[in-house]
């Protein structure tokens, strides 16, 4: 008869220390997943800013060359536009991991500003191939070529200023205090009376 307390005693002993263990090992398990959830979220984060500061100095250089675009379509110093240098390698590099985990608001600004990038630079193809063709005819330009040039010249003028202004968009909005500085942002000084 004294068996069966003593028995007892050991089986509820052994209940206790394995509900414990399993208690301790959920919690430890908890805990190491939270850790792990927090590491992947830092490690995210920063390859979010790293690219997004990639891209963004990629619309920085795009920016620049719509300016740049400008002044050569008024000067007609390179009639081929040669000189010109669009750069969208880093987007088409990066998109798929930048897409997958920034925010809407940035894969919305950021694809259509390097789509009309894409865009201009067709333009500026087409451009090429038109003057080229009116260099090389034998004979001379009359009204319809000087109409379909200039009207190419309009239309590379209108979107390299969209692109510029896009560029200063998506510079304010996501951009670094480098990234505004070099697109020529200027950030505004703090009061004295807000210190």
């Amino acid at each position: 008869m004294d068996l069966a307390p003593s028995l007892a005693a050991d089986i509820l002993a052994n209940l206790v220390g394995v509900f414990a263990g399993a208690i301790l090992a959920l919690w430890a398990d908890r805990r190491t997943r939270a850790r792990h959830a927090a590491q992947a979220e830092a490690d995210l984060r920063e390859e979010l800013a790293n690219s997004r500061k990639l891209v963004i100095s990629s619309v920085v250089k795009n920016t620049s060359e719509a300016k740049r675009l400008g002044g050569l379509l008024s000067s007609n110093d390179d009639p081929y536009l040669f000189q010109v240098g669009f750069e969208v390698a880093v987007w088409e590099a990066t998109q798929a991991e930048f897409v997958r985990i920034a925010s809407l608001d940035e894969r919305v600004l950021l694809t259509r500003f390097f789509d009309q990038v894409r865009r201009l630079t067709g333009l500026i193809d087409f451009h090429r191939q038109v003057r080229a063709q009116l260099e090389i005819g034998q004979t001379a330009w009359d009204a319809g070529d000087r109409a379909l040039l200039d009207d190419s010249v309009k239309r590379l003028k209108s979107v390299a200023d969209e692109i510029r202004l896009d560029g200063v968009i998506v510079v304010t909005d996501l951009g670094d205090p480098m990234h505004k500085r070099l697109i020529g942002i200027r950030e505004p000084e703090p009061s004295a009376s807000a210190a």
